[in-house]
């Protein structure tokens, strides 16, 4: 009974986060000139670089925030000049029951010829809080630097030659840009804070349309883009003033006056908008999940490039866009595991940016968790046992590290599975992270859990305490944080059909 006791508390802000990221780096750049420019220069119009402009968010209908946007001149050292260009988002709303307040805070200096210099972008959701500082060193080296309540790491990237980037953060810094011209397709490369890495974005420029805006028709271009196979919509008038922004999920941007915004910012703290739907699909039947061994069912509204097979999952069937699958419970003898620690696995013992293998907490506290049990298997549920334990379950929007988790003791199934990760790669466990659904209380919600490499591959889950997991667990993504991003792609479109179940 674990698993309704908890779940309600253990979605994954994360697919909010993910979601709010993917619609961030689609909008920032969504309309651009498709001239040949680099950089910011498809984003700013010398015929207005002075601007100070807002858009309101509504999910369904309802004001949960808004958008602050400025342009301005700005002295960039030695007689230098350039661009300041700013960004506020903040966000209202209620996840599973508990209201979450966002702010996304950005700010990138360019110079005269759009280009970037430096940028500093701030999440911060109460506990939680990522800052990312960049600076430009010559023209392809750009210096990082991460700072979140656990740790500060510096990190630098090599950019394309002879291209500038723009910084992928936020949901709409630029509400301004050059002229554009219908039928042209535009390819960038964006940077995203999350992934710390340099990603593809494709725009096009579609012909012109009659939209009403504030109660008078007005002419405007559609523009249309993709980022991570997920696309976005935007409305363009002739001025290249951004009037209305869309996902095909509810998620709507407009632009509005300063007083309007002020106004909604006072409604959005008394909105009821819940965003827990985001997060479930339904299902055809009730399910008993703690006592399922073995599951079958019928999916679809998967696109492609979903690895949807491993040692627990099997495609029997693929036709007309339905998948039919088979899940088996894991099952190990535990005298069966292997001996720790296990050699030969370097891509699951290793760290990254938000899995910090080798930090001196996280392997104190593996360390004294597994108390020197030298069978994988039985080392791997110690750990699992402890961070169910010791982990408030608390829906958050947050980018999970496992360094903030052992010093929040907070947080839903992506810091649980983030933590445990972490441990358990510590102690000499390969361990993988898996993105998908699990059921609970009639649907099933998207879940992060952890896989364990004993000897085979086992399937554990932190957040409900099960040391192996049900056959109730779907697998859709299997991978690191940037892999993960791929979920939002899912978001709305995926069906499932439970055929049989024991």
């Amino acid at each position: 009974m674990r698993i309704k006791r908890f779940f309600k508390k253990s979605l994954p802000g994360l697919i909010i986060l993910f979601w709010l990221v993917m619609m961030g780096a689609l909008i920032n750049r969504e309309v651009v000139s498709v001239r040949k420019a680099s950089a910011y220069q498809p984003f700013l119009s010398r015929n207005r670089l002075l601007s100070d402009d807002w858009m309101g968010i509504y999910f369904n209908n309802a004001p949960i925030g808004f958008v602050h946007s400025s342009v301005e001149p700005v002295m960039i050292g030695k007689g230098l000049s350039g661009y300041r260009i700013s960004n506020r988002t903040w966000m209202n709303f209620l996840l599973m029951q508990r209201r979450n307040k966002v702010w996304f805070n950005a700010e990138a200096i360019v110079d005269e010829d759009y280009q970037l210099q430096n940028f500093s972008f701030e999440l911060n959701s109460g506990l939680h809080t990522l800052k990312v500082k960049g600076k430009m060193k010559g023209k392809q080296q750009l210096l990082l630097e991460i700072e979140s309540p656990g740790r500060t790491t510096q990190k630098q990237i090599t950019l394309p030659q002879d291209k500038g980037i723009v910084i992928a953060n936020i949901i709409s810094p630029f509400s301004s840009f050059g002229a554009l011209k219908e039928g042209e397709r535009y390819s960038i490369k964006v940077f995203n804070p999350f992934t710390l890495d340099l990603e593809p974005l494709d725009i096009a420029v579609g012909p012109k349309e009659t939209m009403e805006f504030e109660g008078q028709p007005v002419e405007v271009f559609v523009v249309k883009s993709v980022y991570r196979g997920l696309e976005q919509k935007a409305w363009v008038n002739e001025r290249g003033e951004i009037l209305k922004q869309e996902t095909g999920m509810g998620w709507v941007l407009i632009r509005e006056e300063a007083g309007k915004v002020s106004r909604m910012y006072h409604n959005a703290e008394k909105t009821d908008v819940e965003l827990a739907e985001l997060v479930s699909v339904a299902c055809n039947m009730p399910l008993a999940p703690e006592s399922m061994t073995y599951m079958k069912l019928a999916l679809s509204g998967i696109p492609e490039g979903f690895s949807l097979e491993n040692q627990r999952q099997k495609i029997i069937a693929n036709k007309d866009g339905k998948m039919i699958l088979e899940i088996n419970k894991d099952t190990i003898q535990p005298e069966n595991a292997l001996a720790l620690p296990i050699e030969g696995m370097k891509e699951f013992l290793s760290a990254d940016d938000f899995i910090q293998v080798f930090d001196a907490q996280i392997q104190r506290y593996s360390r004294d968790i597994v108390q020197g049990e030298r069978n994988s298997f039985l080392a791997a549920k110690k750990i699992n046992k402890w961070v169910f334990e010791h982990i408030s379950k608390v829906a958050v929007v947050s980018v999970p590290s496992a360094v903030d988790v052992l010093k929040t003791r907070e947080g839903d199934c992506n810091e649980h599975t983030a933590l445990f990760t972490a441990l358990a790669r510590s102690a000499g466990i390969p361990a993988r992270i898996n993105v998908g659904l699990a059921y609970a209380n009639g649907r099933f919600y998207y879940h992060a859990w952890p896989s364990v490499y004993v000897g085979r591959w086992v399937d554990m889950d932190p957040t409900f305490g099960q040391d192996i997991a049900d056959a109730a667990h779907i697998r859709l993504i299997e991978g690191d944080l940037n892999k993960q991003l791929d979920v939002v792609r899912l978001l709305g479109k995926i069906k499932v059909e439970v055929i049989e179940y024991r």
